[in-house]
């Protein structure tokens, strides 16, 4: 309204404008107060929730530092893991050559077992001879060693 219409205005007119505008400005007032009410409440919860949020960071910080231990150590066992695996290959490698080498063994020990039998066998020949030899010409003094390492000589 400009000022030539207030001038118009009878003053009943105009007291009830004033009240009017009172009643607004004093719900105005009270809207006003209640909104920063509202607003006293949610920065109070938004530092609430910071508080919180910061909470959870230090506590994220924390799991992160533990993940990382944890992925450190996996790492570590899984290293662990393949030296075993390279051991336990190379033990399964060796055992197939020890267990070539104990055939392998085996044919000499067979071997050696087949000449201890032949010599024996050929001791027990010469044994025989010689026994033989004393039986038929008891009278005859014998010379044992010479006897034998006569023997031996000749079978070579």
């Amino acid at each position: 309204m400009t000022g030539k219409e207030l001038q118009r205005l009878r003053r009943q007119d105009i007291l009830q404008l004033l009240l009017t505008q009172s009643r607004e400005a004093a719900r105005l007032q009270e809207e006003q107060k209640e909104l920063e009410e509202e607003l006293l409440r949610i920065e109070e919860n938004n530092e609430r929730l910071m508080g919180r949020l910061n909470e959870k960071d230090v506590l994220n910080h924390k799991l992160k530092g533990r993940l990382e231990e944890k992925g450190r150590r996996i790492a570590e066992l899984e290293r662990e893991i393949k030296a075993w695996d390279a051991h336990k290959a190379k033990v399964m490698n060796e055992a197939g050559s020890i267990a070539d080498a104990v055939l392998l063994l085996n044919d000499v020990f067979e071997a050696v077992q087949h000449a201890a039998d032949q010599y024996l066998y050929n001791i027990r020949q010469r044994c025989e001879v010689l026994a033989d030899r004393l039986y038929q010409e008891p009278e005859r003094e014998f010379d044992w060693i010479s006897a034998g390492e006569s023997d031996i000589r000749e079978d070579m």
